[in-house]
């Protein structure tokens, strides 16, 4: 099986930050606006900089997930870390102030998620990057998402039917993992230990 870049994050809560931050660099991704997406789905960020997800109907998620398992909670793939989760957003009407969940940046390393509604990550290939490198693609792990036997929520558990081993997850070939020559089509790239922080209920994650 190809090697997964294992790369291990800082996370801690953030509180809503206000626009009238000047040193505050806030880039906002639409979540399920018009069509199962996050636009961007590839992002740049600098340390300090904080990705605000605005949520639309009906319901979606960010969830973190780790480089070449795609609709898999980031820490059921790498034992000892803390991912990140947004909590479902249920939204029945677009709002000129649609509901949100803050993420503050860390650090400059490539971050992977996925929304967790049901079907997003296998069926539309919900899934975005913050700071892609050279040794990721988008484009590989939305193929890998596609071809996923099934997508898990953070907590909850491999179905019975799954092998011990998440390389059952996603094919072996490392024609799937290594990027093509024409990795991402837009936006760029920067970190990865991050502050998850939601509006409503933020907590405080720490890589272990």
């Amino acid at each position: 099986m190809a090697s997964i870049q294992n790369v291990s994050s800082t996370l801690t809560s953030s509180e809503p930050i206000s626009p009238s931050s000047s040193a505050t660099v806030i880039h906002t991704v639409t979540v399920g606006k018009g069509s199962h997406q996050f636009i961007p789905d590839i992002l740049t960020a600098s340390v300090g900089d904080v990705v605000k997800f605005e949520f639309f109907p009906l319901i979606h998620s960010v969830v973190r997930a780790q480089y070449g398992y795609p609709c898999i909670p980031y820490e059921d793939v790498l034992e000892g870390q803390e991912g990140f989760f947004s909590g479902l957003f249920p939204v029945s009407e677009i709002a000129s102030n649609p509901p949100n969940w803050n993420l503050t940046i860390n650090d400059t390393n490539p971050v992977f998620f996925y929304c967790s509604a049901p079907g997003s990550c296998i069926n539309y290939q919900m899934v975005g990057v913050i700071n892609p490198n050279s040794s990721t693609s988008i484009s590989v792990q939305k193929r890998l998402a596609k071809h996923s036997d099934y997508m898990l929520q953070p907590g909850e558990g491999f179905p019975s039917e799954a092998s011990a081993s998440l390389s059952s997850v996603i094919p072996v070939s490392s024609d799937w993992i290594s990027p093509s020559s024409n990795t991402a089509s837009t936006g760029a790239t920067s970190p990865d230990s991050l502050t998850s922080g939601d509006k409503l209920a933020p907590a405080t994650i720490a890589a272990r």
